[in-house]
C-alpha cells in the first residue's frame, strides 16, 4: 500500500483481530487433544499477532515494513494494554454476565473441558446456556484470565475488536478514497463506535463483540474486493471462524456475507478470487463447525439431536418470546422493526409494555439512562438513529440522480446488511442485529464521496452529526452509570472485608460473584436461604445477598 497510514491500520486491525481469534482457537484445538485452558494459550496467541504483524507489513509495506511493524505491533500492544487497565476499573454488572458467561470463564479456567468433560451442573440454572451456547468468547476470555489472574479485565476482548473494526474500517476506506483521509477517519471512528458494542463494552455479552466482528468482516471484504493477495482472505477466514462460535445466529450472519462477497467478485469478473474464498471459506466453515466448534455443534448433534440445541430441534426454548412488547407480537418482522426503532427506548422487560412512537430527532432526557444498561431492547441503537435513518434515506435518493452507479454499489452493501439482519425474526432488537448499525454510516461515506454537489454534501454532514451525537449520547449515559455502580461495588466488598469471617451469601443467579469475594479476601459460607442475625447486604446488580456482623464493624471502628 502506498498510503503509510493505511498500511498501519489494516496490519494493526488484522494483528488484534488474530490476537483474538488465536486466543479462541488454540485452547479449542487442545481441548480435542484433551488438554484444558493453559497459561501459554494466550502468549502463544500473541505470538502467532506478532508473526502475522510481521508477514503482512513484509506484503503490504515493502521497503517500509520494519516501520509498519514497529508501528503496528506498538499500537496493537498499547490498545491491548490500555483497554486491559480500563476493564479492570469497571465490574460487569449485566445479568448474562454475571449468570452465565463469567461462570462458563470461570470453569473452563479452573480445567473444564467442554469435549470430553461432563456437564457442567450449576445451582443457579444457568448450566444449559454455558453447556450448550457456543464459546469463542468465553474461551478467548479464559485464556486471558488463565494467563493473567484476572477475570475482570479479560473484558478487554470486546474493546480490542472494537479497536480491531475501526482500524479496519479505517484501511478500507482510505483504500478506496485515499483523497478522503478526513471522512475516512470520521466514519471509520462512527463505526467502531456501534451503540451495541458500547454498552456491553464492559461485560463479558458477546453482541458487540459479534457487531464489531462483523464489521472487521465487510471491511476485510472490501479489501478483497479492491486488491489481490492470500494473506486477507486468510484473516477474513479466520475472523469467520470465531463469528461462526460467539452465537448460534452469526452462523447464518457469517454465510450471507461470504455469499455476498462471493457475489460481488463475480459480478466484478474478479474469477481468481473469487475460487480462493470460495475454497477458503468451505474449508473455514468446516473447521469452523467441526473442530473449534465440536463443542457445542458436534456434541449438542450427537446428544440432543440438533447443532443449535436448545434454541432448536426438540422442546426448543423461545429466549425473546416472553421479552416481545405485546404490539409487537401482532405484527411480521418488518413492521417490528420499524415499530422499535421509532420508539421510545425500553429495556428488556416481562411484563410486555407495548412499544411508544417516538419523533425523530426528538428524545427525552429521562429516557437516557436506559442506555447505562447492556440490553436495550427497543430503539436500542440510541435515540437519534430513527432520524438518522431518514436522513440516509435522503442521501441514497438524492445520490442516486447525481452518481447511481457508486450509489447502485452503496445500495448493494445496504442490502446485504439488511439482509444479514432480517434473517434473524428478532431483528427488532438492537443486540440481535448490531451490524445494523452500518446503514447509515455507508451513507455517510457515499454523501461525503461524491464530490460538486453542495446540498448532498451537507445532508452528509447533518447525518454525521446527529450520529456522532447519538454515539456521545449513549457513550457517556452507560460509562457514567457504569462507573458509578462500579465503585457502589467497590464499597461494598471494602465493608464485607471488615465483617466477620466467614459470611454467610446466597447467590441466586449470579454464583459467579464468589470470584469477586475472593479476589477481596472475603471467606464466604453459602447459605440457601440465607438468614441473617445481623444486617444483610446486597450487592448491587448481582442478586448476591450477604450477612455482616455488625458488631465487629462497631468494634473496629472503636478501636480506630
Amino acid at each position: 500500500m502506498r498510503n503509510r497510514m493505511a498500511s498501519i491500520s489494516l496490519v494493526s486491525g488484522m494483528t488484534l483481530l488474530t490476537l483474538n481469534v488465536a486466543a479462541f482457537m488454540i485452547p479449542a484445538l487442545l481441548f480435542l487433544a484433551g488438554l484444558p485452558v493453559m497459561k501459554a494459550d494466550f502468549w502463544l496467541a500473541a505470538a502467532l499477532a506478532a508473526l502475522l504483524s510481521w508477514i503482512a507489513s513484509k506484503k503490504l509495506a515493502e521497503e517500509q515494513h520494519m516501520k509498519v511493524f514497529a508501528m503496528s505491533a506498538g499500537l496493537s500492544a498499547l490498545l491491548f494494554i490500555g483497554g486491559f487497565v480500563v476493564c479492570g476499573y469497571f465490574y460487569d454488572l449485566s445479568y448474562d454476565g454475571q449468570a452465565y458467561h463469567q461462570e462458563a470463564i470461570i470453569h473452563l479456567a479452573e480445567g473444564w473441558n467442554p469435549v470430553y468433560d461432563k456437564e457442567i451442573s450449576m445451582p443457579t440454572g444457568n448450566s444449559i446456556w454455558v453447556n450448550h451456547y457456543a464459546k469463542a468468547a468465553e474461551i478467548a476470555a479464559a485464556s486471558i484470565y488463565m494467563a493473567t489472574g484476572l477475570l475482570e479485565p479479560s473484558k478487554v476482548i470486546n474493546l480490542m475488536m472494537m479497536a480491531a473494526s475501526g482500524l479496519l474500517s479505517l484501511a478500507a476506506l482510505l483504500t478506496l478514497k485515499p483523497e478522503n483521509k478526513v471522512t475516512a477517519w470520521v466514519v471509520a471512528l462512527l463505526l467502531a463506535l456501534n451503540p451495541v458494542s458500547v454498552y456491553q463494552s464492559f461485560t463479558f455479552y458477546v453482541d458487540g463483540l459479534l457487531g464489531s466482528l462483523l464489521l472487521c468482516l465487510l471491511a476485510l471484504g472490501c479489501l478483497i474486493f479492491t486488491r489481490p493477495g492470500w494473506l486477507l482472505t486468510t484473516v477474513y477466514t479466520l475472523g469467520m471462524i470465531m463469528m461462526m462460535n460467539l452465537k448460534f445466529t452469526a452462523v447464518g450472519y457469517a454465510g450471507v456475507l461470504t455469499v455476498g462477497l462471493l457475489i460481488a467478485l463475480y459480478m466484478g469478473e474478479q474469477f481468481a478470487r473469487l475460487k480462493h474464498l470460495f475454497r477458503m471459506a468451505a474449508v473455514g466453515g468446516l473447521i469452523g463447525v467441526l473442530l473449534v466448534g465440536y463443542n457445542p455443534y458436534v456434541t449438542n448433534t450427537l446428544h440432543y439431536g440438533h447443532p443449535f440445541h436448545p434454541l432448536a430441534g426438540d422442546n426448543a426454548i423461545d429466549v425473546v418470546k416472553n421479552f416481545t412488547p405485546r404490539n409487537l407480537e401482532r405484527m411480521n418482522r418488518f413492521e417490528r422493526v420499524a415499530a422499535s426503532y421509532f420508539a421510545e427506548p425500553m429495556g428488556n422487560r416481562t411484563d410486555k409494555k407495548p412499544t411508544q412512537f417516538q419523533w425523530p430527532f426528538i428524545f427525552s432526557a429521562q429516557a437516557l439512562p436506559t442506555y447505562a444498561e447492556n440490553d436495550v431492547a427497543v430503539a436500542g441503537f440510541g435515540p437519534l438513529f430513527s432520524g438518522a435513518l431518514l436522513l440516509a434515506l435522503l442521501v441514497l435518493a438524492l445520490a442516486l440522480r447525481r452518481r447511481p452507479g457508486i450509489t447502485l454499489a452503496a445500495i448493494g452493501v445496504i442490502a446485504l446488511v439488511v439482509v444479514t439482519s432480517l434473517i434473524n425474526p428478532a431483528a427488532w432488537w438492537a443486540r440481535y442485529v448490531p451490524q445494523l448499525w452500518t446503514v447509515p454510516l455507508i451513507c455517510v461515506w457515499l454523501a461525503l464521496c461524491v464530490k460538486g454537489y453542495r446540498f448532498l454534501n451537507g445532508v452528509g454532514i447533518a447525518l454525521a452529526v446527529v450520529i456522532a451525537a447519538n454515539a456521545l449520547l449513549v457513550g457517556s449515559s452507560f460509562t457514567t452509570r457504569q462507573w458509578a455502580m462500579s465503585e457502589e461495588l467497590r464499597g461494598q466488598l471494602a465493608q464485607l472485608q471488615s465483617a466477620s469471617q466467614p459470611v454467610k451469601a446466597e447467590f441466586t443467579y449470579s454464583w459467579s460473584n464468589r470470584e469477586r469475594l475472593k479476589a477481596y479476601g472475603i471467606e464466604f459460607k453459602e447459605e440457601t436461604p440465607l438468614v441473617c442475625s445481623s444486617e444483610k447486604v446486597t450487592l448491587i446488580k448481582s442478586g448476591t445477598t450477604l450477612c455482616v456482623d455488625q458488631d465487629k464493624q462497631e468494634m473496629q471502628v472503636k478501636a480506630k
